[in-house]
């Protein structure tokens, strides 16, 4: 009997301890998912954009496809090798009439075989020329997956920006909350000491009351930046994510426009695809062209011939023959297709230059857009910046001042609402500073 119940015993401990141990994993788990929470900064979010993000996988594979095609245009060149094969049973042989009488011709079964090579020796240059445009076109991929790479990265570091922005902002907001709530601490006590009326504490309650929905709102906002952000890295929208970064991307202006249109006529993607269409349209009038020149050809063909009434031919009913020449094509007259041709390329030839003046166009314009923006939000900052360090000491001031009573309640709340708009402009200047560089930066190509 002891020992059953000593057996009762360790067992109800046993489970005990394993109720404790699963008690302590799910009180636990919240704080280990909070530990694992992916923690990203602005590099890093591109980085992970360019794995994952559609656009950018899209274009890898389209490179992938012109560089095949450059192999694909490689095989006109090297010699073309086919074999063929063919039995054929004579169910009914044909029958020649020979002095009135009939002569059945050919046997049962017939048998041939061949090997025959073919090289192009000359296609009026057509086949050079397919060469370039299959190096044009694998360029054109290249340079498509940097303009989508460059595209991804300007919108992951200006919607990175947005979603730190609110962040600051309902940072900001809180302090403000905090602010109000000290201020009503102090009226309350000046109001128990006969030194203020009801009137001044309801009104630091709307102050406080005021300033609550701000805080809120710029969380949501920041909630659905963050989901936004994920959702543009292919990310799962219930992972945790923690933005390491910040809004310091210095206070230096831009460098002349002469430098930047330079930088962005040697490097922007949608300025070298121009040039490149300009490219494949001369190569391509070149090409129809070559539809007016002969072609040359070299050609070996090895061939088997066997016939026999039983299965297979002997010795006597078989033979091989080897052939090799070289053929000589001359377009005489097509009709006038290769001329309307040739003129749709120069035509097509005329649309890309003009498509070419168009794109240096348009990248002067972006470039100097996104070089005003970065200029004027640079210098705004700087601005702000001296502007809240004033704004923080009025309010400093301030408040000493209020709570030896030789303040009042508007103007501490004046020089809170002060400090609190110098915040936030300068923390909008902070962030237009890093989206107009992430645009600038777009708009060269880098």
């Amino acid at each position: 009997m002891t020992a059953k119940l000593l057996s009762v015993i360790s067992v109800s401990q046993n489970i005990s301890n394993r109720v404790k141990t699963a008690l302590i994993i799910i009180l636990l788990f919240p704080m280990l998912a909070r530990a694992q929470a992916l923690d990203l900064s602005v590099d890093g979010a591109v980085d992970l954009a360019f794995k994952n993000n559609t656009s950018v996988v899209t274009a890898e594979k389209s490179r992938s496809i012109y560089r095949e095609k450059i192999k694909e245009y490689w095989g006109g060149v090297y010699p073309q090798l086919s074999a063929g094969a063919s039995y054929t049973r004579n169910i009914e042989k044909s029958s020649i009439f020979f002095g009135g009488k009939k002569i059945e011709m050919g046997s049962d079964n017939a048998y041939a075989l061949s090997l025959d090579l073919n090289q192009t020796l000359w296609a009026g240059g057509k086949i050079h020329t397919g060469l370039k445009m299959a190096g044009i076109y694998s360029d054109s991929s290249s340079e498509n997956l940097r303009a989508a790479q460059n595209g991804v990265k300007k919108a992951v570091k200006q919607l990175y920006y947005a979603v730190l922005l609110s962040k600051a902002m309902a940072d900001i907001e809180k302090k403000t909350l905090e602010l109000a709530k000290q201020h009503l601490a102090t009226i309350e006590a000046q109001y128990k000491q006969g030194l203020a009326g009801d009137l001044a504490v309801l009104r630091q309650k709307v102050e406080v009351s005021n300033s609550e929905p701000a805080v809120t709102q710029n969380l949501n906002y920041y909630e659905e930046g963050l989901l936004e952000l994920k959702n543009l890295l292919g990310l799962d929208l219930d992972c945790e994510v923690k933005l390491s970064g910040g809004m310091d991307c210095g206070n230096a202006t831009p460098g002349s426009l002469t430098e930047l249109y330079d930088a962005a006529m040697a490097k922007r993607p949608q300025y070298r695809l121009a040039r490149l269409q300009k490219d494949m349209a001369e190569e391509k009038v070149t090409f129809e062209k070559a539809g007016h020149y002969p072609n040359l050809y070299a050609f070996a063909s090895r061939q088997f011939q066997g016939s026999s009434n039983s299965a297979f031919p002997a010795d006597s009913e078989r033979s091989w023959s080897l052939a090799a020449g070289v053929k000589l094509s001359l377009p005489l007259f097509s009709g006038g297709a290769t001329v309307s041709r040739v003129k749709q390329a120069g035509l097509d030839l005329e649309i890309a230059e003009e498509n070419l003046k168009k794109a240096e166009r348009e990248l002067k314009i972006t470039v100097k857009k996104a070089w005003l923006d970065l200029n004027e939000a640079a210098q705004r900052k700087a601005a702000q910046g001296a502007s809240v360090e004033t704004a923080r000491r009025a309010l400093s001031a301030t408040e000493a001042r209020f709570k030896n009573g030789l303040a009042g309640q508007l103007e501490i709340n004046d020089a809170t609402l002060a400090l609190n708009k110098a915040e936030i402009f300068y923390t909008q200047a902070q962030h237009d500073v890093c989206s107009a560089d992430a645009e600038l930066k777009w708009a060269i190509g880098e």
